[in-house]
């Protein structure tokens, strides 16, 4: 039978769940399945399995092979030097999809696909390093082994999704930047 505090450690989970996925308002389900559109082969319009697997799959398993095999989860200290990270890449995030938003109305079909799709992996970064900030926290304060190990999952997990995604917007920027030189 499961003791006191593992019953309110999953009714949390469960009502956050809920609270990200069930709402109208918040729709993270929609920014999920703008994102998987980013990751279409242009050629084929298909979802790029290899894009889907280095985004999505890769980050989670080296989290779960980082937290369970090499045992590896994050300290308080860690926890809190995240909670910095994730604040300052959400601010600069947040403003660079303002300044990002003037591009989609760009007359220039090719500019303004890749500013949709650039805008829709930041808001992807930004959503991610919310919820790795919020995640941080709670890790300095959960004694649950079992909860820090799937905390610690979760933010390593959106920690290498969050790489991978900066480093598409990285290159997705430059590649607006050099087609404006022309």
């Amino acid at each position: 039978i499961m003791n006191n505090q593992n019953f309110w450690v999953i009714f949390v989970g469960v009502l956050f769940l809920i609270m990200l996925f069930g709402n109208r308002k918040v729709r993270l389900l929609k920014i999920i399945c703008e994102q998987m559109k980013v990751f279409r082969n242009a050629k084929t319009k298909n979802l790029s399995l290899w894009d889907f697997v280095c985004f999505v799959i890769f980050p989670i398993v080296i989290a779960v092979v980082v937290v369970v095999k090499l045992k590896l989860i994050i300290s308080v200290d860690l926890a809190e030097l995240f909670t910095t990270v994730f604040s300052i890449i959400f601010t600069v995030l947040f403003g660079f999809a303002a300044i990002l938003v003037s591009k989609i109305d760009s007359e220039k079909e090719l500019e303004k696909k890749v500013a949709e799709e650039t805008f829709v992996s930041i808001i992807t970064s930004t959503t991610l390093s919310l919820i790795a900030g919020v995640l941080s926290i709670v890790l300095t304060q959960v004694n649950n082994e079992i909860a820090i190990e799937i905390i610690s999952i979760i933010v390593l997990s959106a920690s290498f999704m969050i790489v991978m995604l900066l480093l598409l917007i990285t290159k997705r920027t430059f590649l607006l930047y050099v087609d404006n030189k022309k």
